[in-house]
């Protein structure tokens, strides 16, 4: 906890004829980063992928194609299929689903165009339809010339100033979607005139397909015909699914079997090899190597041998070292969340397990009820229930740690669903009457809330409390600082530049307490000398431009009272929805207690949805732009095992 898992970085040597076999060995151990190795002008080469790369890939190809054209995704399994059983079995079905997939890809493309191809008919045939021609008429002539289109404007207006040309035409007409559909047929000399007078108006023109036949007659029967396509793609589709339910199964068991066999068969690309030996690269947890050592020992009887080397001694860079986590399972799903902003530095501090406590408190805090933390929990635990693997799955473990804290608070301000649980205003109490035995527990508990939200006495006080949270997390982020700068630059830096923040803030707040008489007044001069001693310390550490950052630390600690801020918009929000609904909607009666129902199922639904997501967001902002900027680099690379953690499939 709070550093990454120790490790070490390694070389494995050995005869270059196990190479394979002890690619098979570090394959099922999954323990063993490795790094790729880059060719230089030294005898050695980059290995050559095995024999199965080649026709593994190929399948690989094709069955992803299947996977894509199927609609496969990956799904928990909790039945694995022997590897040996769909190996045996793998060639004959690939190459059969592969037959019949691209026969109905074929037929679904043929009919896709088709219905593609009428759709465009429909679309130029149905303006024509409206016209008294057939579609032969349109074309043909040697004297005559035919216009198409759409046009804008009056008809008499356009044809008046056609008749200024010419008489001898033939206009037909009709309104279309805003517009008039035309043809009109005139001498080809008064060609160019004409145009001119429909450009005037906006003409468009209209391809006319080359059918014969009235064009609403045609139209008819080819909506006949996107009918039926429609039936037979729909037919199409059954026969999609119930291939997928049926190979769904044997085609993700053969996607792993294949991805394995590729992986390993292409693992020598990245290895050093000579003409006789193979030398591997990586990096094992310390916790690992003597299980490494010892399975190679037993396997190979010192034909390949592994050696480590001192990562102090080799001078190499942390930046370089791959970071596994060394977090207790319960702290796994915060991992995630480190994640999203970025990995730690190998000897950086990991704050995981510290978020782990600090963002369901923020989280609990902003939102505090125990209706909307019941609800959270529900959703929690169904989304664990529904989600087995993935990246969504620790989120949903993170909501549920959300819910509690938001459920503690909630007890603590005695909120449920933005009602009083307890005191005079106790929901309890209303109900069933504060005389009753029920009612009058929950009308004479003083005991809570500790804080009524929407107090005006209490709000101050939330929001004071607020900034002092923010204080502490603040100040712990500089004490991490302090000991991350201490290893990675020296005491000194991390005394001028970590210490000094804290040194100003004891100087201000000596100053505060003798300025408002909690002290003898003489504090406020040895505040002021503190607080000089504080910025001379980070001028001496950050250079002069750290006069610009001291804003800085008034503006972070007031950013945490949105701990309260945003709590007072939900339970606000809470409560304006029941306002309504008891004080406006409940006594009309009739219809109007069924519209006040409905009015709180959607309120308080919608509340719930910005409850989630409001303080997730807010929680996260405290963390990464307050609390990790005073100590956090990040930028760790992934310590990534050489491997395949198995789900559909096992070895026996």
């Amino acid at each position: 906890m709070l550093k990454a898992k120790k490790v070490s970085k390694a070389v494995i040597i050995g005869n270059k004829k196990l190479l394979h076999p002890t690619v098979d060995i570090l394959h099922s151990i999954q323990c063993v980063h490795v790094e790729d190795f880059t060719e230089d002008d030294s005898f050695l080469t980059i290995g050559k992928p095995g024999e199965a790369a080649s026709d593994a890939s190929n399948k690989l190809v094709k069955l992803r194609s299947i996977i894509h054209f199927l609609g496969i995704k990956p799904k928990h399994s909790d039945k694995l299929q022997n590897e040996d059983a769909i190996l045996n079995e793998l060639d004959a079905k690939l190459e059969k689903l592969d037959s019949t997939v691209n026969d109905l890809l074929d037929r679904k493309n043929v009919l896709g165009n088709e219905l593609k191809n009428i759709d465009e008919s429909i679309f130029v045939l149905e303006p024509l339809s409206l016209l008294p021609l057939d579609l032969e008429y349109y074309e043909g002539y040697s004297s005559i010339n035919a216009i198409i289109g759409y046009i804008l404007g009056e008809i008499s207006e356009i044809e008046q100033e056609i008749r200024s040309i010419t008489t001898n035409y033939e206009l037909f007409s009709s309104p279309y979607n805003k517009k008039n559909v035309i043809a009109l047929f005139m001498p080809v000399e008064y060609q160019q005139q004409v145009t001119d007078i429909l450009e005037k108006y906006y003409f468009n023109d209209i391809h006319v397909p080359e059918l014969k036949g009235n064009p609403g007659k045609i139209m008819t029967g080819m909506i006949k015909r996107k009918e039926d396509i429609q039936l037979e793609l729909t037919s199409l589709e059954d026969e999609i699914a119930d291939l997928k339910g049926k190979y769904m199964d044997f085609i993700l068991a053969s996607d792993e079997i294949l991805s394995i066999t590729t992986e390993k068969a292409e693992a020598p690309l990245r290895f050093a090899t000579s003409e006789s030996t193979f030398i591997i690269d990586c990096w094992i947890a310390d916790d690992k190597f003597h299980q490494v050592e010892d399975t190679l020992e037993t396997n190979f009887n010192g034909s390949v041998m592994i050696s480590k080397l001192d990562t102090e001694k080799e001078e190499i860079e942390s930046s370089t070292i791959p970071v596994e986590y060394d977090n207790p399972g319960v702290v796994k799903p915060l991992e995630t969340i480190m994640d999203l902003y970025s990995r730690p530095l190998y000897k950086e501090i990991d704050p995981s397990v510290i978020i782990f406590f600090t963002f369901p408190l923020f989280y609990g805090l902003m939102l505090g009820d125990i209706g909307y933390g019941l609800v959270l929990f529900t959703l929690g635990m169904v989304g664990r229930a529904k989600i087995k693997t993935g990246g969504l799955r620790p989120l949903a473990t993170l909501l549920v740690y959300c819910s509690i804290t938001t459920t503690i608070f909630g007890i603590l301000f005695a909120e449920i669903f933005g009602f009083h649980v307890f005191g005079h205003h106790s929901v309890v109490a209303v109900l069933f009457g504060e005389h009753s035995a029920l009612g009058g527990i929950f009308y004479n508990f003083h005991a809570l809330p500790i804080l009524d939200r929407l107090g005006e006495r209490d709000i101050p006080i939330l929001l004071i409390v607020s900034a002092l949270i923010g204080v502490v997390h603040l100040n712990l982020g500089f004490i991490l600082g302090f000991r991350n700068e201490a290893v990675s630059h020296g005491l000194k830096t991390a005394v001028l530049e970590k210490l000094s923040w804290m040194v100003l803030q004891l100087g201000i707040a000596i100053f505060a307490l003798a300025a408002l008489g909690y002290i003898p007044v003489v504090g406020m001069t040895g505040g002021i000398v503190i607080s000089v001693i504080g910025v001379v310390m980070l001028i001496a550490g950050e250079g002069a431009t750290a006069i610009l950052e001291l804003p800085s630390i008034l503006s972070n600690t007031l950013s945490y009272t949105r701990l309260a801020a945003v709590g007072l918009s939900s339970v606000g929000i809470a409560y304006a929805i029941n306002y309504i609904v008891t004080n406006l909607l409940f006594p009309e009666g009739g219809v109007f207690i069924i519209v006040g129902i409905i009015v709180l199922l959607i309120g308080h639904t919608v509340n719930t949805v910005l409850g989630v997501v409001a303080p997730g967001l807010h929680a996260l902002r405290l963390q990464y732009v307050e609390f990790f900027t005073k100590f956090y680099h990040g930028g760790g690379r992934k310590f990534n095992p050489f491997g395949y953690n198995r789900k559909y499939t096992e070895v026996k």
